[in-house]
Formats: structure tokens, sequence, C-alpha cells
């Protein structure tokens, strides 16, 4: 997935990003005056901003300086990836505690109280998951300067 960003900062070879809000929020139920998700998507890891823009950290391997107009890049399998990890994960791990409380306790109430602790548990690895991925490179890459930064000189 391609897009087009401003470089907010950057420090060594991680910049900080301003990208316009993708496609693939329109229509998401968490939207609202304020992001309505929180500030952080859960599905692709950029920050939202005002409802319109969101902040990501990038590689910067070729350079960028804040006020730079950059192309970005993201594997769109990883994207996708990383939307089943947090939309489908939970019901799978849901329905495998229901099955397994139902065959531990062998009463309805035990197997509905399993698969909520199951989905619980659910967010609980995502949340590892997010906060180890956090501290590795980007799988946002700047590709390319488009634009001119702050002092106005052409890249």
């Amino acid at each position: 997935m391609q897009q087009r960003a401003t470089v907010l900062e950057t420090d060594g070879k991680i910049a900080v990003i301003k990208v316009s809000r993708a496609s693939m929020c329109e229509g998401c139920h968490k939207l609202g005056g304020d992001g309505g998700c929180g500030g952080h998507c859960e599905i692709t890891g950029l920050v939202a901003g005002n409802g319109k823009t969101m902040t990501a950290r990038a590689q910067n391997n070729i350079g960028a300086v804040a006020g730079d107009k950059v192309e970005v890049e993201s594997d769109s399998g990883r994207v996708i990836g990383y939307a089943a990890l947090v939309f489908i994960l939970p019901i799978v791990v849901c329905g495998l505690f229901y099955w397994l409380g139902s065959m531990v306790f062998d009463s309805t109430l035990g197997a509905v109280l399993s698969a909520a602790a199951g989905f619980a548990l659910s967010f609980f690895g995502i949340a590892v998951f997010d906060k180890m991925k956090r501290n590795k490179l980007p799988d946002i890459k700047i590709t390319r300067i488009i634009g001119q930064n702050e002092d106005g000189q052409l890249n």
C-alpha cells in the first residue's frame, strides 16, 4: 500500500510522518469527532490525529527531513495480517474457550464464562504483541522524497 505523507520529525533512521486517513478508515464503527478509535488504530498501528490525519513511525533510509513531502509504502499483506489478529483471533479464541469450558464444566454457564475469559485473554495477548512490536523497526518505509522541506529547498 502506497501513500503520500509529510515528515514531522526525524531521529536517525526513524521518522514520524503525518498521513491522511486511508479509505480503509471510511465506514469504521470507531470513527467520530476525535478519531473515535481512542487515537490508536489497532489495525495499522497509526495514531489518529484530528480525525482526518494520522501519525506513524516510518523507516527513513533515504534521509528525508522535517517538512519533506514523501511517498511511503507498507506491505498490504502485513496490514491484512494485523487486521486478522485484531478481529479474527478474539473470535477464534472465544470459540475455543467455549468448547473447552463445555468439556470441563459440563454446563452452559461454565462454557460461557470460559468463552468470556478467552475473549479477554486474547486482547491481553494482542496488547503484549503490540508492546513487543513497538520496539522493532516500523513496517512503513519512506520510499521517495517528492516535495520541499520547511526551508523551501527542493529535494
